[in-house]
């Protein structure tokens, strides 16, 4: 699992060209398109973003840290959204501080982790 604070950083996590830009073409829309201002809201509210990887299980996300298995137990309980990005995988959101600070989850649909599988039943709502 990787945990991404900074826009930018999305390019570090190695994946395909069209779902890297499909992803962030999707995180900066709610800012018409523009990273920068993106960014500055994410750093401004303390937005963050979980990358659950393709070699990641139950087993070794339940070793990450307690407060990012909090995060990710939050996400999971309280999605604003579950929406599928370049059909292979799904970006969720949660909101949790009122001035819309959050936290979203993005993986793999074939991700056969707990999270993930709770989060694909809202694919389909």
């Amino acid at each position: 699992m990787k945990l991404i604070k900074n826009i930018h950083d999305i390019a570090r996590l190695g994946l395909a060209p069209d779902i890297e830009q499909a992803l962030i073409h999707h995180l900066i829309e709610p800012f018409d398109f523009y990273i920068e201002s993106a960014q500055d809201v994410w750093k401004e509210i303390n937005t963050t973003l979980y990358y659950i990887e393709p070699s990641d299980s139950d087993e070794s996300l339940s070793q990450e840290d307690e407060a990012d298995q909090s995060m990710l137990r939050f996400v999971k309980n309280y999605p604003e959204f579950v929406d599928e990005i370049s059909n292979s995988h799904l970006l969720a959101l949660a909101i949790f501080t009122s001035d819309g600070g959050g936290c979203y989850v993005f993986a793999s649909k074939l991700s056969q982790t707990h999270i993930v599988n709770e989060l694909k039943i809202h694919l389909d709502n």
